[in-house]
Order: structure tokens, then C-alpha cells, then sequence
């Protein structure tokens, strides 16, 4: 009997022995699972907030991404406007180049054109000189004078208007000169200050110029074959001339249509080259 209580009292101290210990083991256990579960919290805390940020980070760069989309966008579209625009000046610029080239040729015609009208002076000029003589012929402004005394064409009487036998050998002369070159322009230009006009044949100097210069350009077309067509009369009375002596002034001049036309001609053959 008493064999019996000890050992069922040796087997109770052996079970609750053991069992202390399971208990002591398993209360460790859970303190070792509550550790870990404590790591595994914050590790999972940290994990989201790296996940949150890496997201920010994410939202940052497509921002980014989405600003250089357009910042290269708009420099192509700049690019693209600004090759348009290099084009249209360097197009413009190679237009205004033609123009003046253009201009440049027609300035050259021009001038062409001026100096064989030149040319045809002084060489109307030289015949003239050598024809006439002294120095009552003069060149200027692109075109010849002769200036002839009105006591010499019309006599010692300031009123005449009548050519006098004086004269005609001079005029012959001048004659013979403008009958070599028919594109010649010839004026006439009457001066006079005579005095004392009655105001009935002759009313007043105006008058009286250009009947002589009218006179002068008759007997040219008459006695010397001068065609009229080629010559104009024209009275200035005493306002053309600053002398005491007056003059009557024979202007040759080249006709401007012939000049025009030699500019035209030069022009077209210009732009056939």
C-alpha cells in the first residue's frame, strides 16, 4: 500500500515536473514567437514605408519623364519654326539678290546707253568745232550749244527777225553737220531785249524771240533741207540770258525715244545672256 502512494506520489512530482517544463518551454516559445512577430511588424512597417517612397519616387520621375515629353516637344515644334523661318529669309534673301542683280544690269544698260549718247555728242561736238570754229559752241548737261549772236543772224536792227546774208554761210554750216546724223534733236531758242517795240508788228520781246528762233529754224528746213520734224522754235524774250548781248541758241540734243530704245534693246539683250 504504502508502495503504491509513493510511487503514484513519484509519478504526480514527475508529471507536473514535466509539465512545468512544457509550460517553461512553451511560455518560452511564445516569447520567442512574439519577438519574431514584433520583427516581422517592423520589417513590414519599413518594407511599406520604403514602398511609399519608392512610390513618390516613381510619381517624381514620371513627372519628369512627362516634362521632358514637353520641354522636347516644344523644342522640336521651335526647331521645326525656326528651320521654316531660316528657309523663308534665306529664300528672301536670294530674291532681294536677283532683284539687285537685276537692277545692277539695268543700271549698267543705262549707263551704256548714256555713254554712246555721250559718244554721239562729242562726236557731233568735234564735227561742229571743226565745222564753225571759235567759241560760241559748248558742251554740257548731255547736250551742244551754239550760241550765234542776234547782230549776226538778224543785222544791226534789234527788231529784225529777218536771217541776214551775213549768217548763211554760218547756218550752212550748222546745216551740214545736223544733216550727217538724223537722230539729232534740234531747238531753236530765240533771246532778245529789244526796245522800244511799237506793241503792233512786234507786241514784245517774247514776241520778237520767237519769231527769230522761228526764222532760224525756217531757213534751216528750207534753204539746208533740215527735216522739220527734228526741230522746235522757242522764244524766251530776255529772260534767258545774262549778258547785255543777246543770242540766239541752236540746243542739239539726242532724241529721248532713241534713247529709250537703245536702253530697251540692251535690257532684252541682257536677259537673253
Amino acid at each position: 500500500m504504502k508502495r503504491t502512494i509513493l510511487f503514484t506520489a513519484v509519478l504526480l512530482v514527475t508529471t507536473l515536473s514535466v509539465n512545468a517544463q512544457k509550460k517553461k518551454d512553451l511560455l518560452e516559445e511564445i516569447d520567442k514567437l512574439r519577438q519574431e512577430l514584433k520583427t516581422t511588424k517592423g520589417e513590414l512597417n519599413d518594407s511599406r514605408s520604403r514602398e511609399k517612397a519608392s512610390l513618390r519616387k516613381v510619381e517624381t520621375i514620371e513627372f519628369q519623364v512627362n516634362d521632358l515629353k514637353e520641354t522636347n516637344a516644344t523644342l522640336l515644334t521651335n526647331m521645326s519654326n525656326f528651320t521654316q523661318l531660316s528657309n523663308q529669309k534665306a529664300e528672301n534673301l536670294k530674291k532681294s539678290q536677283e532683284i539687285i542683280q537685276a537692277k545692277d544690269k539695268q543700271l549698267i544698260n543705262i549707263n551704256d546707253a548714256l555713254t554712246r549718247a555721250d559718244s554721239t555728242n562729242l562726236v557731233t561736238f568735234s564735227a561742229l568745232k571743226n565745222a564753225i570754229g571759235g567759241d560760241n559752241i559748248k558742251i554740257g548737261n548731255g547736250v551742244i550749244y551754239i550760241q550765234l549772236a542776234n547782230d549776226m543772224l538778224f543785222g544791226e536792227n534789234d527788231k529784225s527777225y529777218s536771217i541776214s546774208d551775213n549768217a548763211k554761210p554760218m547756218l550752212a554750216k550748222i546745216a551740214a553737220e545736223l544733216n550727217k546724223n538724223t537722230s539729232l534733236k534740234i531747238t531753236v531758242e530765240g533771246n532778245s531785249n529789244a526796245l522800244k517795240l511799237d506793241g503792233k508788228t512786234l507786241i514784245d520781246n517774247w514776241d520778237l524771240s520767237a519769231r527769230q528762233a522761228a526764222s532760224v529754224v525756217r531757213a534751216l528746213q528750207t534753204d539746208y533741207k533740215v527735216d522739220p520734224k527734228r526741230m522746235e522754235a522757242l522764244g524766251k524774250s530776255e529772260y534767258a540770258t545774262s549778258g547785255i548781248e543777246t543770242v540766239t541758241r541752236i540746243i542739239i540734243d539726242p532724241k529721248f525715244d532713241e534713247f529709250f530704245r537703245l536702253v530697251k534693246d540692251n535690257m532684252k539683250n541682257a536677259s537673253k545672256g
